[in-house]
C-alpha cells in the first residue's frame, strides 16, 4: 500500500511538471504569431515588439531580468501593398507569387516570354534570347530554376543584358526569406501553375532599404549549484515579418523553439540547476545567423565556460522524432541523449547529422564550444511560408521534448 502511495505521489508531481509546459508553449506561439508582432521581422519594427514582450515574459516568470544585446544590420523590405495582375487577374503575395527579398522598386506592364529550364532546345533558345537582349516592356519568365536562378543571372551579366524583370517558378510552394543586400536584377517567385501560358504581367511594388536596422539579442540565467560551468540553452525569435499584406507567422520556425526555451527556464527558475544556466534568445538568424554571430564575437559572459549549447527551432510537432545537428562532432553528447531517450521512449527516433551552418549553434561550435543543434521530424511542411501558424502546430510529443532536455542538461 505504501509503495502505491508513493506511485501516486510521484505520478502528480510528474502530471504537475510536465503536464504543464504545453498550455503555456501554445499560449506563446499563439501570441508571437500575433499581428501586433507582424512576423517578428523588419516591417513595423515587429522583432523588436517582439523582443518587449520576450523581456516581460521573462521577468514575469520571477526569472531574474533578462538583459539585452543589441546591434545593427542592413536590410531591405517591402512593407507597401503590392499590386499584382497576371493577365488582367489579381494576384495575391503569399499565395500565388512572392518577390525576391532582395528586389528594388517594380513598376511596368510586361509580356512574358516563356523558357522551359528543363527543355534543352527550350534552354538554347534561352541563351539566344539573352544574347539579343530585352525591351523595356518584356520579362523573362524562366521556368523550373528554383535551384539555378543564379546561373541565369550570371549569363544575364555575362552578356551585359540584364532584363527589367525575371520571373522564377516553383511548383510546390513558395519560400520567403531576408536579404541584407540588393539585388542586380529584380526578380519574382511564382507558383509555376498559376503563371503558366500567361501572356501580361502588371506589377507596383515597393521597398524600403534600412541601413542599419537595431536588433537585440535576450539572454537570462539562473544560478547554479557549480558555477564553473554553464550550459546554455537557445533559440531564435526572429522571422521573416511582412511582404506587402502578406505575413509569415513562423509558429513552428520557431515560436515554438522559443516556447520551450521559456518553458525551461520556468522550470529551473523553480529547480535550481546543477549548472548556471542561461538561456538565449538570438534576433537575425533568418538573416544570416547574425545575433549568434555578434554574441560569440561579443559575448556577454565567458562563453569558454559553456559546457554544452542546446540550440532549439522547429518544436511544433515531432510524431517523427527529432535531429540533432553536430551529433557526429559531439558523439558522447549525443550518445547520453539517445541514450535518455531509449530508456524513457520519449521519441521514435532520435537522428544524427554532422556539421552544418543552419542554425545559431555554428558560431558556437566553431570557436570550439560544444554545441548540437535539435529540431523536431513531422507535421505539414509549412515552412517560410504564410501558412506557418499557430493553429496548424499539433505539439506531438512536446511534453516528451520537454523531458527529454530537463534530463539531458541535468545529466550532463
Amino acid at each position: 500500500m505504501k509503495s502505491f502511495i508513493l506511485f501516486l505521489s510521484a505520478f502528480a508531481w510528474a502530471s504537475a511538471v510536465f503536464a504543464q509546459p504545453l498550455p503555456y508553449a501554445k499560449y506563446i506561439t499563439t501570441k508571437l504569431c500575433a499581428k501586433e508582432f507582424a512576423g517578428r521581422g523588419y516591417v513595423h519594427n515587429g522583432v523588436n515588439k517582439a523582443a518587449d514582450f520576450l523581456v516581460k515574459e521573462f521577468k514575469k516568470n520571477k526569472i531574474k531580468p533578462p538583459s539585452t544585446q543589441s546591434y545593427a544590420f542592413s536590410v531591405n523590405t517591402h512593407p507597401d501593398a503590392i499590386l499584382c495582375k497576371l493577365d488582367h487577374q489579381d494576384m495575391k503575395v503569399g499565395e500565388s507569387f512572392l518577390l525576391d527579398a532582395g528586389a528594388r522598386n517594380i513598376k511596368g506592364n510586361f509580356q512574358l516570354l516563356h523558357f522551359n529550364f528543363q527543355d534543352s532546345m527550350e534552354k538554347i533558345l534561352l541563351m539566344n534570347k539573352i544574347k539579343m537582349g530585352f525591351t523595356d516592356q518584356e520579362a523573362l519568365v524562366v521556368r523550373y530554376t528554383s535551384a539555378r536562378q543564379s546561373h541565369v543571372i550570371d549569363s544575364c551579366k555575362a552578356y551585359a543584358h540584364l532584363p527589367n524583370l525575371i520571373v522564377f517558378t516553383e511548383e510546390k510552394k513558395l519560400t520567403h526569406t531576408i536579404h541584407t543586400e540588393l539585388n542586380d536584377v529584380n526578380s519574382l517567385i511564382f507558383i509555376d501553375s498559376i503563371i503558366q501560358n500567361k501572356e501580361l504581367l502588371e506589377i507596383e511594388a515597393s521597398h524600403q532599404w534600412i541601413e542599419k536596422f537595431p536588433c537585440k539579442n535576450i539572454i537570462a540565467s539562473i544560478k547554479g549549484k557549480n558555477t564553473d560551468s554553464f550550459i546554455v540553452y537557445s533559440a531564435h525569435y526572429d522571422h521573416l515579418g511582412m511582404q506587402g499584406d502578406a505575413l509569415f507567422p513562423g509558429a513552428s520556425d520557431n515560436a515554438s523553439g522559443v516556447s520551450m526555451i521559456l518553458n525551461l527556464a520556468n522550470y529551473f527558475a523553480k529547480n535550481k540547476p546543477n549548472y548556471t544556466t542561461y538561456f538565449i534568445l538570438f534576433s537575425g538568424e533568418e538573416a544570416g545567423l547574425l545575433g549568434s554571430n555578434y554574441f560569440t564575437t561579443h559575448p556577454t559572459f565567458p562563453i569558454e565556460k559553456i559546457k554544452m549549447l542546446v540550440n532549439i527551432d522547429i518544436m511544433g510537432n515531432a510524431e517523427k522524432g527529432i535531429t540533432v545537428v553536430n551529433g557526429e562532432v559531439y558523439k558522447p553528447q549525443f550518445n547520453l541523449l539517445a541514450s535518455i531517450n531509449a530508456e524513457n521512449h520519449f521519441l521514435p527516433e532520435i537522428k544524427s547529422r554532422g556539421k552544418a551552418a543552419n542554425s545559431d549553434h555554428y558560431f558556437f561550435s566553431e570557436r570550439g564550444i560544444p554545441a548540437i543543434f535539435i529540431y523536431s521530424m513531422g507535421g505539414q511542411g509549412y515552412y517560410h511560408d504564410i501558412y506557418d501558424k499557430a493553429d496548424a502546430l499539433q505539439f506531438t510529443h512536446y511534453e516528451n521534448m520537454f523531458t527529454l532536455l530537463l534530463e539531458f542538461g541535468k545529466r550532463l
